[in-house]
């Protein structure tokens, strides 16, 4: 009896510690093993906009019809280079594609971007017309350039 009491305090001591490590990130095997030059031959992006590569996690939604945003349907926004863009959740992939600079006109020259999300891979993010603004190196915000739709912002994981 000694012995299962210990062997059972044991365990959830063991099961505990495992528990408090540290949750890492890692994108799904499918975003890891697209190859870089999948949609683009050459970098897309200029070099004050490179900063948009990287894993973002979402942290709050605002906009759409009623201004206050809707609850968190993603975690992670991760855009690798050159171009390629993937919403995880749970560690699952929602959705993947490329991610590309939209035609900029003379009076307006902010970055804008759009996602195309690839013929294999689900459709989850309808909205995919979206303003980057990028705040110091670690937030990012994606806007909609106009009426009743959503923002998105994100800090930076990696």
């Amino acid at each position: 009896m000694i012995t299962f009491r210990f062997t059972l305090i044991l365990s959830i001591l063991l099961s505990g510690l495992n528990s408090c490590e540290k949750d890492t990130i890692e994108p799904h095997t499918t975003l890891q093993n697209l190859e870089t030059e999948k949609y683009f031959d050459s970098e897309i992006f200029t070099e004050s906009d490179l900063k948009i590569y990287g894993t973002w996690e979402l942290y709050a939604v605002s906009g759409g019809l009623s201004g206050s945003g809707h609850d968190l349907n993603f975690e992670y926004l991760v855009i690798k280079e050159y171009g390629i863009y993937g919403f995880v959740k749970n560690k699952s992939l929602l959705e993947y594609g490329k991610i590309s600079p939209a035609l900029q006109t003379a009076n307006d020259l902010r970055l804008k971007v759009d996602f195309e999300n690839d013929e294999k891979s689900n459709s989850f993010f309808i909205d995919t017309e979206k303003y980057v603004e990028f705040i110091g190196n670690d937030t990012l915000k994606l806007y909609s350039p106009c009426c009743d739709r959503y923002n998105y912002q994100f800090k930076r994981v990696e």
